[in-house]
């Protein structure tokens, strides 16, 4: 069956494929499926659809660029997984990237993707509300409405920064930085600077703070972190993790431990504590994936980052930790993560949990034809659980578009 889309560019004669502009304006536009957000997760459901089941499909995005949450990170990032399995449906990152791309290297993939896989974006298009109206979507936009069979929701895990609220920190006479907005350690050169949060994007910082000249730096821990290494010989270490994919993490948890243990030797003197949970438990329960630690460990041992406790309060010229202590930072970088912020998206609907996500795990069929692709941490890296979600996602958006047309979709109730 047919399920081309009606959509051009209002105005400006046919959308063009593969664009990377806004195609459409005030008037009301008509598609079968609106995919929103133009990170690895829309683009990846958005090629499946259109190259596996010959569905048009329009990719609205807020932002100017496809992949802005990539553009955006800071210069020293390097991909945690390896570029042989951290692909998209139908195009692999070139091999000249190496075994860990660069920030550079992944956008220039992805660039290339929207090329060609001949995607279809409406950039600089901030999406408002979405609604239901009468058996179909209405998704209002800054650019205009947009009627629609079915919708995919892809903004990612990564979508706002999310900072906690600790006690006085209105009155914190420094400079917050949250690490979404942290580019490189120059602007730091000679201050004293406190990391908070113990994931990669936290290790990864506090590194380039202490080889680019900041003057003390300290590292707030609360959670103690697994730390592994990037790799174990010649294995990259989320290779390694896959491999055990299937084995329960009340086996093999014991055995990487060991393992860690004879790669990093006893970490405790360092302000490093031992994990509540396994390493496989900790992703399983709590979504919390391993960091990878090989410089920070590094630094930590030549006394160039100091690992202290967790943030109480902040007060004008201090942060007191939870150990008692008290630490005297110019700089406070914030490594606290992101919220999905869709509340007022499509927290009307009742889709959501308790935490802000949408139900149904990594990619899941909402209801009514309201479709999610992105948000969770899986424990082999996001890339590769977006190219293996993203097909089977695709096969059910066109199934139920299928269903719909002869009028045997099935009316999952929404609440709201």
């Amino acid at each position: 069956m047919n399920h081309a889309a009606t959509s051009t560019v209002l105005g400006a004669g046919p959308v063009t494929k593969g664009a990377i502009s806004p195609v459409f304006n005030d008037r009301h536009s008509r598609t079968d499926v609106v995919v929103i957000g133009a990170g690895p997760s829309g683009l990846a459901v958005a090629r499946e659809l259109e190259h596996r089941h010959r569905i048009s499909v329009l990719v609205v995005e807020k932002a100017e660029a496809p992949a802005v949450s990539w553009r955006n990170r800071y210069d020293n990032f390097r991909l945690n997984t390896n570029g042989f399995l951290s692909h998209l449906p139908g195009q692999r990152i070139p091999l000249t990237a190496g075994r860990w791309p660069t920030k550079e290297d992944m956008v220039r993939y992805f660039d290339r993707y929207v090329q060609l896989q001949n995607i279809t974006l409406a950039l600089g298009c901030e999406v408002n509300h979405i609604e239901r109206a009468a058996g179909d979507w209405l998704v209002d936009t800054s650019s205009g409405r947009i009627r629609t069979s079915a919708v995919v929701l892809a903004t990612g895990k990564y979508h706002t920064p999310a900072v906690p609220p600790w006690p006085g920190l209105d009155h914190f006479s420094g400079e917050l930085v949250h690490s979404g907005d942290f580019r490189n350690a120059w602007p730091y050169q000679g201050r004293d600077v406190l990391v908070v949060g113990a994931g990669n994007s936290a290790a990864d910082i506090a590194v380039q703070l202490a080889d680019n000249g900041a003057r003390k730096i300290w590292l707030a821990v609360r959670t103690p972190p697994h730390l592994v290494r990037r790799a174990m010989g010649p294995i990259p270490s989320d290779v390694f993790l896959e491999l055990f994919a299937r084995v329960p993490a009340r086996m093999v948890d014991p055995l990487i431990a060991r393992l860690n243990r004879l790669l990093f030797g006893d970490l405790s003197v360092y302000g490093f504590g031992r994990p509540p949970l396994g390493l496989k438990a900790t992703v399983e329960q709590r979504g919390r994936i391993p960091t990878l630690a090989d410089e920070l460990v590094d630094a930590v041992r030549a006394s160039r980052v100091e690992v202290v406790a967790a943030v109480a309060a902040v007060e004008s010229g201090r942060v007191i930790l939870e150990d008692g202590t008290a630490v005297r930072p110019e700089v406070i970088v914030a490594a606290t993560g992101f919220s999905t912020d869709l509340d007022g998206l499509v927290g009307h609907l009742g889709v959501l949990d308790e935490h802000g996500d949408p139900h149904g795990g990594f990619a899941s069929h909402l209801g009514d034809g309201m479709f999610a692709i992105g948000y969770g941490i899986p424990p082999s890296g996001p890339l590769r659980a977006i190219r293996l979600a993203a097909t089977p996602l695709a096969r059910q958006v066109a199934a139920y578009l299928a269903a719909r047309s002869f009028g045997t979709a099935p009316s999952l109730t929404i609440a709201g």
